[in-house]
């Protein structure tokens, strides 16, 4: 019987290592999908800001054409 409560410690402390490991990599998925999610507005907001400089750009391309 001692045998048996011997290996059934072990299984519990290999569980409880496995369920450690899989907190720690749940961790790092959820700041990884942060990190992600920041991306991915950055990207939106760089777009944005591009299309806007180029509206600009070529207003003023318009009336410089205009102009001269």
């Amino acid at each position: 019987m001692a045998e048996v409560d011997e290996r059934i410690a072990r299984l519990e402390t290999r569980t409880d290592e496995q369920e450690r490991r899989l907190a720690s990599i749940e961790t790092k998925l959820d700041k990884l999908l942060e990190m992600a999610a920041m991306g991915k507005g950055s990207i939106f907001l760089l777009l944005k800001v591009a299309a806007f400089v180029a509206a600009i750009a070529a207003a003023l391309a318009w009336a410089w054409d205009k102009i001269n």
